[in-house]
């Protein structure tokens, strides 16, 4: 009979409600049921706010701590190269004075060249390798290819138009060049 009567139950229950008995099987009051789970999805809903609000706070902190990165990387490389421009300017001036030597000239260009070189090396760029070396499509960007009578061999690079430049092992800029290619005929023993 009692079986009946909770099945009966069951059935006249509005369909999406929950029984009387809790989780833990204790029979609880039929009008404190409601009162109970209105209060539990309000404190669900308040903590997914506060969540969403502490997402969205750590969302903006990371992006200033990023901006902020970016800006002392730029501050530091920029302040490096003021000095390059204040000597290339040097450079200039001496060039338009009277009876400047064209050797002297040329000297002072290559030191404003290794000073530069020397600020690029500081953060980590160095210049590709590619004159003698075989070609390689991951660091040189073949602009033309040269008929040559078996030395250099083929896919030699023997020529750049271009220097290139690694970052930390990882391609910066890669180096434009001419590469060798056996002409036809070329290496073969003469009939």
């Amino acid at each position: 009979m009692m079986k009946k009567r909770n099945q009966s139950e069951e059935q006249q229950r509005e369909p999406g409600t929950l029984p009387e008995t809790c989780a833990t099987g204790e029979a609880s009051a039929p009008d404190a049921e409601p009162e109970r789970l209105h209060a539990e999805i309000a404190a669900l809903q308040d903590r997914l706010l506060r969540l969403q609000a502490e997402f969205e706070n750590y969302r903006k902190r990371q992006q200033r701590e990023r901006d902020e990165i970016n800006r002392q990387a730029k501050e530091r490389i920029l302040g490096e190269l003021p000095g390059v421009v204040d000597n290339i300017e040097r450079a200039l001036k001496h060039a338009g004075a009277a009876g400047a030597d064209p050797e002297t000239l040329a000297q002072g260009v290559e030191l404003v060249r290794k000073q530069l070189q020397e600020v690029l090396g500081r953060f980590g760029a160095e210049p590709i390798v590619a004159l003698g070396a075989m070609f390689d499509p991951r660091l040189h960007e073949a602009m033309a290819r040269v008929e040559t009578a078996g030395d250099p061999p083929d896919g030699t690079v023997i020529e750049e138009y271009r220097r290139g430049y690694l970052l930390d092992g990882k391609v910066l800029r890669p180096a434009l060049v001419a590469v060798a290619t056996v002409a036809d005929g070329a290496g073969e023993p003469a009939p």
